[in-house]
Formats: structure tokens, C-alpha cells, sequence
């Protein structure tokens, strides 16, 4: 049955999934192989956001685009050249495009951003203040999730932590305590092994000192911090529940570790806040 391919037709198809332009088109192995080629970007594209911050993520959009519009320059150009006289193959079935669609759109790509998310990078929300002003209220952050395999945490690193009260709700603080030292506070002031820790991040609103017997706030007994554990602070000092309050964290327990932020958004302003977009933590 000759039934002429439709351009138009190739290019919507490929902008739906990648791939199904060609399969559209005839080109059923090619398609698979752009299809392929995508999954494997989407990777390679998050490997980026870590390791070349803050030029991944232009990296990762404009080698989108340019692939994207590849894919579909190409699909255009094959249906062209079947726009008189094209003889259907086998494949070229209206549920065989829903099926590769359903596969390739919410099958295969959700297993592969999955992947992502689990193993490589994730993407998260600041949604309060504990993390003033390191962080602010609508900083949208990428977190490394595989340093720690590679690496321990260091003192200062900024991290992603199940809430020890509820382990659903993703938390982030910063290491401020590693296992073996001895941690202790003086009127809010921070000290490791005895000796007074120099934390210029630190946001202190409140100038009330809580004495020790009336809460781990302010002043708090010296500690021995477990060798598997961490002692975690947050930055607006005054206004955080940390380890002060839920104890110590389990090294293994950590997520990942924020990297830099690639979009913030200021709510009560309805503004973008350009100065702090690409910004490494």
C-alpha cells in the first residue's frame, strides 16, 4: 500500500518521543538507535551538572536543543524523500506508535530518570530558612549522589539527609561535627575538640542566651560524636532543628551533597534572583 510519508507529521512525531519520526518514516533501527542516544544524553547530561558546575547546566540545555532539533531536521529530510511514493512496513501501525510512545515517553524514560535521581543527581527545593543565608527560601539546588561513595564527608559540606523523624522528607544541613571529635557549645559558639570553630556563614538573630539546663539551643554539654556518626547545624543558627535537638546522623544515612544552585526564586518579590542562578556551594 503506497501511502506517502507526511514531514509535518515526522517532525510532531519526533517531539513526541525520539525515534518515532524515523520509525514513522521507515527507519525503524535508526529510530531506536536516536532513541538510545537520548537515554544515554539524559546521563551524560546530569554527569555534567556536577562536574563542570556552573556551565553544566548550559551545557545540558543547549546540547538538548541542538539534538533535539537534529532529530527532527533528519525525520523531516526522510519523509521528504518518501512525500510521493512510500510502501508500509509491518511496523508502521497506529498502536505500534502508541506502544513505542507509552515504552519510550513512560516506561523506558521514567526507569531512566529514576536511575538519575537514585544514583547520580537530584534536584531539590529549599522551602525554609534553617539554611540562611547559604541558602535561600525558593534556591533550587542540584545535589551530588554519588560523592559519598567515593569519598567521606568533610566538615562543612553541605548535605542531603533523610529527617530523622519522618525519613520520607528530604533535609538539608550542613557537617558541622565528624565522628571521633568531641563537639560542644558555648553561648552559640561552636567547639570541636576544644577549640572554638570560626563560622562565618552563620546567622545568629537572636541576641537571648538559653542556659544549658533549659535547652541544647545555645549551650550544649561536650559530646563524643560516634565514629560512624555526624553532628549536623543549620546555618540560620537560631531558627533550625538539627542535631542539637535530634542528635547525631548516621554517616551512611546521607544522600547527597548540594553542589550549587541553577535557579532561585524569590516569592514575596515575584523576581527572579539572577545573582545567585550557577552559584557553587
Amino acid at each position: 500500500m503506497n501511502k506517502p510519508r507526511k514531514p509535518w507529521l515526522a517532525a510532531m512525531l519526533t517531539l513526541l518521543t525520539i525515534g518515532l519520526g524515523h520509525i514513522y518514516c521507515g527507519e525503524g533501527k535508526k529510530g531506536i538507535l536516536l532513541f538510545c542516544a537520548g537515554q544515554l544524553f539524559l546521563v551524560l547530561g546530569f554527569v555534567s551538572f556536577l562536574c563542570y558546575p556552573p556551565v553544566g547546566p548550559i551545557i545540558l540545555i543547549t546540547a538538548s536543543l541542538f539534538f533535539i532539533l537534529y532529530c527532527m531536521v533528519d525525520s523531516v529530510k526522510v519523509a521528504r524523500s518518501h512525500n510521493i511514493s512510500y510502501t508500509l512496513k509491518k511496523y508502521n501501525k497506529w498502536y505500534v506508535y502508541f506502544l513505542c510512545c507509552f515504552l519510550g515517553s513512560f516506561v523506558i524514560q521514567t526507569a531512566t530518570e529514576a536511575t538519575v535521581k537514585t544514583h547520580i543527581a537530584q534536584a531539590y527545593k529549599i522551602p525554609a530558612g534553617s539554611m540562611l543565608n547559604t541558602l535561600q527560601i525558593g534556591d533550587h539546588i542540584i545535589a551530588n549522589k554519588f560523592i559519598f561513595t567515593r569519598s567521606q564527608p568533610q566538615r562543612g559540606d553541605i548535605v542531603v539527609l533523610p529527617f530523622p523523624k519522618d525519613p520520607s522528607i528530604d533535609y538539608v544541613k550542613r557537617v558541622i561535627g565528624l565522628g571521633g571529635e568531641t563537639i560542644e557549645i558555648r553561648n552559640k559558639d561552636i567547639y570541636i575538640n576544644g577549640i572554638m570553630l570560626k563560622e562565618d556563614y552563620v546567622i545568629k538573630d537572636s541576641s537571648t542566651i538559653i542556659p544549658k539546663d533549659s535547652g541544647p539551643r545555645d549551650n550544649l554539654e561536650p559530646l563524643l560524636i560516634p565514629n560512624d556518626s555526624l553532628f549536623v547545624l543549620g546555618d540560620n543558627r537560631d531558627n533550625s532543628y538539627d542535631s542539637r535537638f535530634f542528635g547525631y546522623v548516621k554517616r551512611e544515612s546521607l544522600k547527597a551533597k548540594v553542589i550549587y544552585i541553577y535557579w532561585s526564586w524569590d516569592k514575596d518579590n515575584l523576581k527572579v534572583r539572577w545573582n545567585r542562578i550557577g552559584k557553587t556551594i
